[in-house]
């Protein structure tokens, strides 16, 4: 069977993007004894590991032409940077409370399933379940105070997240580069995890006998550039709070971009703007 290829100008783009992975890894393996003698430290720590695997799968994703999904980790990467500043302005605060909403998450989740399984799955199978629905509600029934709020009529609601903040409404409390990000990252990467018309409008372009590389050309460049608006950022975050050292890196990749774009898209394409 016949198969597609990526043209050159695919493979310059998924280059630099591997690069900035690269180097990100060799630099947390630069980094492995960070101490993480806080709350907030080793909450750092196990978010940064987790960005590092969306940076990877954004990789990896593209290299299988899954524009969609890589652009729904580009968005949780954004998601997670915003929400690391976010803590970052109160961090022995925000960790408590971040981190003590797993307990709200918990049992909703298992409350959820227990629903759903109670008249599908097995009844030993059920009856595990509602026990640990049962231990569970009494970490929620205590964290649940701490996550509510009373509305305009005297109402107690509940939080809407761990922080009752809304995206936007972190980036805009964070501001500078915050909420650069969203809007510039969340809002157009959203419209790829939704399925909107205009995430749509090309897809055709994928199919084998209507393959348009120039189209993958442009949407790999999309991708790339907007992730690396966030890794950028994101360098710049665990370079100040972890005392890492990928400012060089991030300079470099920065100037790559801008090489590729002049080449590339001498005229502004869709997705257009630099680094």
């Amino acid at each position: 069977m016949r198969l597609a290829t990526f043209p050159q100008e695919v493979w310059e783009w998924l280059d630099v993007l591997g690069d900035a992975l690269l180097v990100t890894q060799a630099e947390a393996v630069l980094h492995e004894g960070f101490s993480k003698d806080t709350p907030y430290k080793d909450l750092l720590v196990r978010m940064i590991n987790k960005d590092m695997s969306s940076l990877s799968a954004i990789y990896l994703l593209l290299r299988f032409e899954c524009i969609h999904q890589a652009a729904a980790h580009v968005r949780l990467l954004c998601d997670a940077l915003i929400t690391m500043h976010f803590i970052a302005l109160d961090p022995t605060v925000r960790t408590q409370q971040f981190l003590a909403y797993a307990d709200i998450e918990t049992f909703e989740i298992a409350s959820a399933l227990l629903q759903w399984e109670s008249s599908r799955a097995r009844p030993e199978h059920v009856a595990r379940l509602g026990a640990f629905v049962a231990s569970a509600e009494l970490a929620y029934q205590k964290a649940k105070p701490q996550f509510t709020h009373t509305d305009a009529r005297g109402k107690p609601r509940p939080f809407l997240n761990w922080c009752n903040k809304k995206i936007s409404e972190q980036a805009t409390a964070c501001g500078g580069n915050a909420v650069r990000l969203y809007s510039v990252v969340f809002k157009q990467m959203s419209s790829y995890v939704h399925g909107s018309a205009w995430s749509l409008r090309r897809q055709i372009a994928y199919s084998k006998r209507h393959y348009k590389p120039e189209v993958v050309l442009n949407d790999v460049a999309t991708i790339v550039r907007t992730a690396l608006v966030v890794w950028i950022e994101w360098a710049k975050f665990c370079d100040s709070h972890l005392g890492w050292n990928l400012t060089a890196d991030a300079v470099e990749i920065a100037r790559r971009v801008d090489e590729l774009d002049a080449s590339h898209f001498p005229v502004p394409h869709e997705g257009g703007g630099g680094l």
